[in-house]
């Protein structure tokens, strides 16, 4: 199951750093907007935003969770379109900012920034693409298996992972395409099977293979 991002690797960074600006952000801050014509390039440092669209009947979904090591804003700078969804700060937050224009400068200037970012679009790229796929062919169920996935990363040497920052049931049923209690029902049954656990504030995953495996099996009779 491929992650949600790429981080910036600090060679990266330290290219961005030259020509970028770090601003401090409260909870609840919008930070984009659709149709906004500006186009700042942004590196998450400390805290945490989600990307998401709103449609004309109200409903949000919740494309991604952007956290510390993690850049957005990108498409604007690069293509010159107005931005294509809302971006809100969901807890305090520190972002280094870069204007556009500087921001494609260095892309022309500083290859190891270049092909960072072919990489980075290309794995975007393959996680939308999956996106698509689950949103349209698999249920619920292994909906919230495949984005519990994503949001335990890789594994520890003993099979099991850790998801540290978690989403409300409320943002999950956004990233889904459900309700809070779909995800809170199928959240409790992966407990009962022993396929999540709840330690203090965060959520174990005893073993990702099992929980993998479930995913393979259920999505086959979505």
């Amino acid at each position: 199951m491929p992650k949600t991002y790429l981080s910036v690797p600090d060679n990266v960074r330290e290219v961005l750093g030259r020509k970028g600006r770090t601003v401090r952000v409260r909870k609840g801050h919008v930070l984009l907007a659709v149709g906004l014509p500006a186009n700042d390039v942004y590196v998450v440092t400390e805290g945490s935003v989600s990307v998401s669209l709103v449609s004309a009947q109200g409903r949000e979904t919740v494309l991604r969770l952007i956290g510390p090591g993690e850049m957005f804003g990108e498409l604007a700078a690069i293509d010159g379109q107005p931005r294509s969804a809302d971006v809100v700060a969901v807890e305090n937050s520190t972002l280094l900012v870069l204007p556009g224009t500087a921001f494609v400068e260095l892309i022309e200037s500083e290859p190891v920034l270049s092909l960072w970012l072919a990489r980075y679009l290309a794995h975007q790229v393959r996680y939308l693409t999956n996106r698509i796929y689950e949103l349209s062919t698999m249920g619920v169920g292994p909906r919230l298996q495949a984005e519990l996935l994503r949001l335990a990363g890789d594994p520890q040497p003993d099979g099991s992972a850790c998801i540290t920052r978690i989403p409300t049931q409320a943002e999950l049923a956004a990233r889904i395409g459900t309700n809070r209690e779909t995800v809170t029902r199928e959240f409790a049954l992966l407990v009962r099977e022993g396929l999540l656990a709840r330690e203090g504030r965060r959520i174990m995953v005893p073993s990702v293979a099992r929980l993998e495996d479930r995913l393979h099996r259920y999505s086959q009779t979505a």
